[in-house]
């Protein structure tokens, strides 16, 4: 059964489909880190500009679909929106993958936030979309989201030249996945760790 789940909560992270009233925070934390985000990602669609409403009218309007689920990133303990992650282009049948996209705040880097964020988006493409393998596309000399990756468990599999249009130009990307059962091996070795029964 595929839930929709409208947010789920980590240790300091909480991760929740957006809602109307998120709009002025979230434009914010995008126009504040342009020149940090720019660089990695795809351009806004024409007719839209960085950081303006459209751009988040269509996040907000786009969030849970048969083939996605977007969320705003927040600290639990504040609410504060810290990012976004996406599960996007999901695929049914024999293959049971999806995409993550994510991008937080630079104010916010350092802290642990991104992992965990990260895990809980993995957790719930596996446990409630019911998926077999997760994949995220970084460019190889993005050092700090290779590193985030690695950290949740997202192995290196391959090299896709020229894959993605960034700044006008056609990027190189990493592929990095991580499946149903690396997951629950991770999961299973953290509650050991932890002194829970697996």
């Amino acid at each position: 059964m595929i839930r929709v789940r409208a947010a789920i909560v980590g240790r300091e992270v909480l991760l929740r489909h957006p809602v109307d009233s998120d709009r002025e925070e979230w434009l914010s934390l995008r126009r504040r880190n342009r020149g940090f985000l720019e660089r990695w990602e795809p351009q806004p669609l024409a007719g839209t500009l960085w950081g303006e409403d459209a751009t988040f009218d269509r996040f907000l309007h786009s969030a849970v679909g048969d083939d996605r689920r977007r969320y705003v990133a927040c600290e639990s303990a504040t609410g504060a929106i810290f990012g976004q992650f996406s599960l996007s282009n999901i695929i049914r049948g024999p293959l049971q993958q999806c995409f993550v996209g994510y991008w937080i705040g630079e104010e916010f880097s350092g802290r642990g936030l991104a992992a965990e964020a990260l895990r809980l988006s993995v957790r719930i493409a596996f446990e409630d979309l019911g998926l077999h393998r997760v994949e995220a596309n970084i460019q190889p000399h993005n050092e700090a989201s290779r590193k985030l990756a690695s950290r949740v468990g997202f192995r290196l599999e391959g090299f896709s030249p020229r894959y993605l249009e960034i700044a006008g130009r056609w990027a190189d990307h990493e592929r990095w996945a991580i499946t149903i059962e690396d997951f629950q091996l991770l999961t299973r070795g953290a509650a050991l760790a932890k002194g829970v029964p697996g």
